[in-house]
């Protein structure tokens, strides 16, 4: 069904859309849905490789990759230069926890 237990799910997934805020069973465990168990909104969830994204830079390593993540929170690596805040990137990897990104874009 999608929805969150406390007692089986150590986080949760909260969906985004307005007036809904629902708690969502996480990733990887067997009740995870794509879409919201209260409103049927999609959730966003992980990207696939190829997919190209709009992600806010959040921090840079110590060796210089900056650590990104998308609208719906999924963390991707990025070796690249950027000088805003905001990039659209090209899903290369994708793992149960992370992704590796290549810039397309350096925007804003």
């Amino acid at each position: 069904m999608g929805r969150y237990q406390p007692g089986q799910h150590d986080s949760f997934i909260k969906c985004d859309t307005p007036r809904c805020g629902a708690n969502n069973a996480p990733e990887g465990t067997a009740a995870y849905d794509t879409d919201c168990w209260r409103c049927g909104e999609p959730l966003g969830g992980k990207p696939e490789p190829g997919d190209e994204v709009i992600v806010d830079i959040v921090d840079e390593k110590h060796d210089g990759t900056l650590v990104c993540k998308t609208e719906g929170g999924f963390v991707l690596f990025l070796e690249a230069e950027v000088t805003g805040i905001q990039a659209t990137v090209r899903v290369t990897e994708v793992d149960e926890t992370a992704g590796q990104a290549e810039l397309v874009d350096g925007g804003s």
